[in-house]
C-alpha cells in the first residue's frame, strides 16, 4: 500500500504535536520533602530593621497557601499584610507602621508549601527588631480543656500589656501563638513586663474572644514577666461573659415568654397576689415560659429575678398576659429516662421527663405487676416533682429478694371453656406484663390538663455480680466533689467526701473527676473575667502510665485510686 505523497506534510505535524505536549510524569517517588529556607531579607534576629517588605528566598518551587490566617505577627500589625509567591520566592508586604525599638516575630505556619505536593515549611519563624536590641524573653505550656482534661490543637495563645481596664472580648490580642498538635505553646521574642495571659478558641479569625461561641481560659493574676517561665498551663472553659440583659416578654401563643440575651442559671417568679406561676425552660434555657395559669385578668404584675451563670442577676416587673384566642396547646409527652432496682440497697429508683409540667399525678394508677396476684404500689412520699415540675422522681425501698427478672407476658384475658360457642369479634382484655413499671394513660395530668399516654419500663436490676466498685481517696484539705464520669463526661455518681465507695455501677470505663470546692457550695463555679476570679480547680485520677480511664468490670473492685492536686 502506498501513501500519498500530499499526506506527509499532516503526518509530520501530528507528530510534532504529540511530541510537543506536555503531560504530568507518571512513576517515581513522592516528594515528601518541605521547601526549606535558603536566605531571608532581613536575616533572622536582624535589628534596626525600618523596611515594610520582607523577602524569603527557598530552594524550590513555592506557593502560598491563606496567608493571611496561617501567618502570625506578634506585636500583632493587623490582617492588611499581603503575601505572594513569586517561583522560589514570598514576599511579605507588611502594609503598615512598625513601633519602634519593638521585636516582631512572625510565625508562618503552614503559609508556604512547595508547588508539587503542597508540604509546609517546617518550623518557618523569623525575628527582628526595629530597635538595636533583640527581646528574649518567653512563655511555654500547654491548653486543655478544665472539665475534660484533653489537651487543646490550633488554639490561639495571647498575650497583651497588663492593666485594669483591659477587655480580652473587646480588645484585640497583641502577641500571639498557636498551640501544636499537643496543646503546647511557646510565646517568643518577649521584653520584660507586667502580661495578662489568655487562649481562647479562635474561630472567627479576629483575635478578640466571642465567649457565647469560643472556650476561653484565662490568667487572673497578671505574668510579671523578668525572665523566661515554662509550664504556665492554660485550662479553658464554655462561658458567656456577655451582658446579662433582657430581650423580650410577649405573649405566644398560648403562653408567655420571657427571653435573656444568654443562658438562665437560676430564677424566681413571684406575684403580688396569691397566685401559684408555673414556669419552665425551653430547650436553650435562655428563654422563659409562664404557663396560663393566673386568675382571667387582662394583665398581671410579675416579678422576674433572674441569675445567669456568673452571678450576674436581672430584677424586673413585668405584666403577664395572655392570648386567649388561642386554643392549639403544645403536645404533652413523656419519657422514661431509666428505671432500676439497685438489690443491695433494696431501692427501686426510676426517673420520668415531661415535655410540659406535671400538674397532677394519679399515685394510685402507678403499680408494678409481680405476678398474677401480687403488685407493687406506690405512695406519695416516695415520688417527688422537681423544682420545674418536668421531672418525677421515684424512689422506694422494696424487699431485697424481690426478683425482677423478665418472666413470660401474662394474659390477663379469662379462660375460655370449650362448650363455650366461639366469640371472633369479642374485645379482649389487655395484656399485662409482669415486672414492668407501669403507668396507665391518665396517670399524668399537665398544667394544660392535657393526659399522658401510658407508659411502660423494664425494670433493670443492678447487683454486686453485674456491677462494680470503685473507692477514690483525694488528699487534700480543701473541700471537694469527687464525680465518676463516663467516655461522655456525664456524672454516673458524685460524692462531697474525700475517700469514696462508689457501688453498683455499670461495667465500663470511667474518668474520676475531684472538682476542688474552694466556697464549699457543692457545685462547680465557672469563675468570672470581670472579676479575676479563675474557675474552681479540676483534678483527673491518672494511673502510674499516665492513663485517664480507668476499666471497670462486672463484680469488680477497683482502688484505692489516689489524687493529690
Amino acid at each position: 500500500m502506498k501513501v500519498r505523497h500530499h499526506y506527509i506534510p499532516i503526518l509530520i505535524l501530528l507528530i510534532l504535536a504529540g511530541c510537543a505536549k506536555q503531560t504530568t510524569p507518571t512513576g517515581g517517588e513522592k516528594d515528601e520533602i518541605p521547601p526549606k529556607l535558603i536566605r531571608s531579607n532581613p536575616p533572622n534576629r536582624q535589628t534596626n530593621f525600618n523596611k515594610n517588605e520582607i523577602e524569603l528566598t527557598f530552594d524550590e518551587l513555592i506557593q502560598v497557601n491563606n496567608a493571611r490566617e496561617q501567618i502570625i505577627i506578634t506585636p500583632s500589625i493587623g490582617k492588611k499584610f499581603e503575601a505572594e509567591a513569586r517561583k522560589k520566592t514570598v514576599i511579605l508586604k507588611l502594609n503598615g507602621e512598625l513601633k519602634e525599638n519593638t521585636t516582631y516575630t512572625i510565625m508562618f505556619r503552614d503559609a508556604v508549601q512547595d508547588l508539587t505536593e503542597r508540604n509546609p515549611a517546617e518550623n518557618l519563624k523569623l525575628a527582628f527588631s526595629t530597635g538595636n536590641l533583640i527581646d528574649s524573653l518567653s512563655i511555654s505550656g500547654t491548653v486543655s480543656n478544665l472539665l475534660e482534661d484533653k489537651l487543646l490543637k490550633n488554639y490561639t495563645v495571647a498575650l497583651v500589656p497588663y492593666h485594669d481596664t483591659v477587655n480580652i472580648f473587646k480588645h484585640e490580642a497583641q502577641w500571639i501563638t498557636i498551640t501544636n498538635d499537643k496543646g503546647e505553646y511557646q510565646l517568643d521574642n518577649l521584653k520584660a513586663g507586667s502580661y495578662l495571659l489568655y487562649a481562647f478558641d479562635d474561630k472567627n479569625k479576629n483575635l478578640i474572644v466571642d465567649s457565647r461561641s469560643e472556650a476561653f481560659a484565662f490568667k487572673a493574676q497578671p505574668i510579671e514577666l523578668d525572665s523566661s517561665v515554662t509550664n504556665i498551663n492554660l485550662k479553658t472553659i464554655v462561658l458567656d461573659q456577655r451582658d446579662f440583659k433582657l430581650i423580650s416578654s410577649r405573649p405566644i401563643a398560648r403562653y408567655f415568654n420571657v427571653r435573656t440575651t444568654k443562658g438562665i442559671a437560676d430564677y424566681k417568679v413571684t406575684t403580688s397576689a396569691d397566685t401559684i406561676s408555673i414556669s419552665s425552660f425551653l430547650e436553650d434555657a435562655a428563654t422563659l415560659r409562664i404557663y396560663n395559669t393566673f386568675p382571667q385578668l387582662d394583665s398581671l404584675p410579675v416579678n422576674f429575678h433572674f441569675v445567669d451563670s456568673t452571678a450576674n442577676t436581672i430584677d424586673t416587673l413585668l405584666y403577664v398576659k395572655f392570648d386567649t384566642r388561642t386554643t392549639t396547646k403544645e403536645n404533652f409527652t413523656t419519657k422514661v429516662e431509666y428505671c432500676e432496682f439497685i438489690q443491695n440497697k433494696s431501692i427501686l429508683k426510676a426517673e420520668i421527663t415531661a415535655s410540659k409540667p406535671i400538674s397532677k399525678i394519679n399515685i394510685d394508677s402507678i403499680y408494678i405487676q409481680l405476678d398474677s396476684v401480687n403488685r407493687i404500689s406506690f405512695s406519695d412520699e416516695e415520688l417527688q416533682l422537681s423544682e420545674d415540675k418536668r421531672k418525677l422522681i421515684i424512689a422506694k425501698t422494696v424487699p431485697k429478694e424481690t426478683d425482677f427478672t423478665s418472666k413470660p407476658v401474662t394474659s390477663a384475658r379469662p379462660v375460655r371453656e370449650k362448650t363455650e360457642p366461639r366469640q371472633e369479634k369479642s374485645e379482649r382484655p389487655a395484656t399485662i406484663p409482669y415486672n414492668t413499671l407501669i403507668l396507665p394513660k391518665f396517670t399524668l395530668i399537665s398544667i394544660e390538663s392535657d393526659s399522658s399516654a401510658a407508659i411502660q419500663s423494664a425494670i433493670k436490676t443492678i447487683t454486686p455480680e453485674n456491677s462494680g466498685v470503685m473507692i477514690v481517696e483525694v488528699n487534700t484539705a480543701e473541700a471537694v466533689i469527687v464525680q465518676i464520669v463516663n467516655r461522655s463526661f456525664k456524672v454516673v455518681q458524685e460524692s462531697y467526701t474525700k475517700h469514696t465507695r462508689f457501688e453498683n455501677l455499670p461495667p465500663a470505663e470511667y474518668y474520676v473527676r475531684v472538682i476542688l470546692d474552694k466556697n464549699e457550695n457543692r457545685k462547680w463555679d465557672p469563675g468570672n473575667f470581670f472579676e479575676k476570679t479563675e474557675p474552681e480547680p479540676v483534678l483527673f485520677f491518672k494511673s502510674e502510665k499516665g492513663a485517664p480511664l480507668t476499666n471497670l468490670k462486672a463484680n469488680w473492685e477497683v482502688g484505692t485510686l489516689l489524687i493529690t492536686p
